[in-house]
């Protein structure tokens, strides 16, 4: 039933349990020691008193007895009880201040016989009070001659304590009460400020994450929480702002293949043709499936990479034979578009990698490099080191990329040139694909490019996973 309340409330019922047995430990505390510094007291004074009598206390030789001399005890002592016993344990005289008597100890009388002073509390034979009593032997000429008792009534001591004991219980449950409507007020000022983070948050919905908290905070637990609370909404506005704009995009694209084959597939079935018109149109539609198969497997590639599905399997790599390869792989298609294609060699190097990932990088780079090159263009594949990071670079002498556009670049679907991309086969996704291979390497791409000049890649990798 408790962890369906308010936060509120349970954190002022635990603050006033761990008020309650805090007080209760101090004033516990505060008794017993108050408790002990009044019983030593007392002890002090009845002792104090025993020893001064004992002095007074007479040998009656002749008679063999013990007596208190005459006069030695006024009515002005605060001695409420004495009591003298001989050597054998018979009483010998006996004074009090009223009418109580006290029963006799014959334990303590035997122990104070024996040399052994005792102190004990006790109560009167015909009534409650308590009295405290001492027992100290009697000693002339080195020998113990009787015991002398005196007793002092307890009363100032147990009203004391009793004072404190109704002090403390009125005081207990009031300062309860205080600490139980102070800590209810205390805990709503803690947490109104997450009341307001409840309330802004009510309006913000996945439809529309533009909202944000905004309040004006301490930096202390609540002040991060909010300020922390406006960054993830902020990180999910981006990213459903990115998955629309991808998906729009993807839509856009798969479109364009579609249409076409359907315009290719309409416009032959209008009439009877000859056969190589109707290979014309085959041909034409073979190859928009051909990119519709390419724009696939491109969306599975980001869709897997954005969910974390595809393990990466390090291995150690040879830089110069992995470019190599790939040089070697796509210079047919270079000659094809009248594309030089050169390979520049570096300095020998192995690192840690993904050689798959890698090489799918390189191609991405490279075709793209490929295609935005003129007829009679250079393409430059290589790469070198710098300190424990190997780059490779590809360099162009294509039309280069305007300097509003380079910052976008490596964004799903996004194509400077978007008539030329489409027209060479591109699905603007190469890019995007070779950063993530990049950064999942924990290693970054960037391109420098000047218009009518061409275009740099370099691909920044750590040698080794540490």
């Amino acid at each position: 039933m408790l962890a369906r309340a308010p936060i509120r409330l349970r954190l002022t019922l635990w603050y006033v349990l761990l008020l309650a047995i805090i007080l209760a430990a101090f004033a516990a505390g505060v008794y017993l020691l108050l408790r002990h510094s009044l019983y030593q007291n007392l002890d002090e004074s009845v002792q104090s008193r025993a020893g001064a009598l004992v002095n007074v206390v007479q040998l009656d030789d002749a008679e063999a007895s013990l007596t208190i001399r005459a006069g030695s005890v006024t009515s002005g002592q605060r001695e409420r009880f004495i009591r003298l016993f001989d050597a054998a344990g018979d009483v010998r005289f006996v004074e009090t201040s009223g009418e109580h008597q006290i029963p006799v100890d014959r334990w303590a009388v035997s122990a104070a016989l024996a040399g052994r002073p005792t102190t004990r509390s006790t109560r009167y034979i015909d009534d409650d009070d308590r009295i405290r009593v001492a027992v100290v032997p009697v000693v002339r000429q080195g020998a113990v001659v009787g015991a002398l008792e005196v007793g002092e009534p307890e009363e100032d001591v147990v009203e004391t304590l009793s004072s404190l004991l109704l002090v403390m219980g009125i005081a207990y449950p009031v300062a309860l009460a205080l600490a139980g409507f102070g800590g209810m007020f205390l805990a709503g000022r803690a947490l109104s400020p997450i009341d307001s983070i409840t309330t802004a948050a009510r309006d913000i919905t996945a439809e529309d994450l533009s909202g944000r908290l905004e309040l004006r905070l301490p930096d202390d637990e609540v002040g991060r929480l909010a300020r922390t609370f406006d960054e993830m909404i902020a990180r999910l506005d981006d990213a459903f702002r990115r998955q629309r704009q991808f998906a729009a995009d993807a839509s856009h694209e798969l479109r364009t293949p579609l249409t076409v084959i359907k315009g290719q597939i309409d416009v032959s079935l209008q009439r009877d043709r000859e056969p190589e018109a109707y290979q014309g149109v085959l041909r034409a539609v073979n190859e928009e499936v051909d990119r519709l198969i390419r724009l696939a497997g491109s969306l599975l590639t980001l869709t897997r990479a954005d969910g974390g599905q595809i393990p990466l399997a390090f291995e150690a790599v040879d830089v110069g034979d992995l470019v190599a390869g790939v040089v070697e792989q796509l210079r047919p298609a270079a000659a094809d578009q009248g594309v030089d294609l050169r390979l520049d060699t570096g300095p020998p190097v192995t690192m840690e990698a993904d050689q798959d990932l890698l090489i799918q990088l390189m191609l991405n780079v490279l075709d793209n490099a490929i295609k935005y090159s003129p007829n009679g263009g250079l393409v430059n594949a290589g790469w070198g080191t710098n300190g424990q990071r190997v780059e490779l670079r590809v360099r162009d002498t294509g039309p280069g990329i305007a300097a509003e556009d380079i910052p976008y670049v490596f964004d799903r679907f996004y194509r400077a040139d978007k008539a030329r991309s489409r027209a060479a086969g591109g699905v603007g996704l190469g890019l995007a694909i070779s950063r993530w291979i990049a950064e999942a390497h924990g290693g970054s791409i960037h391109v420098v490019s000047t218009l009518g000049e061409g275009s740099t890649f370099t691909v920044s990798l750590p040698t080794s996973r540490s």
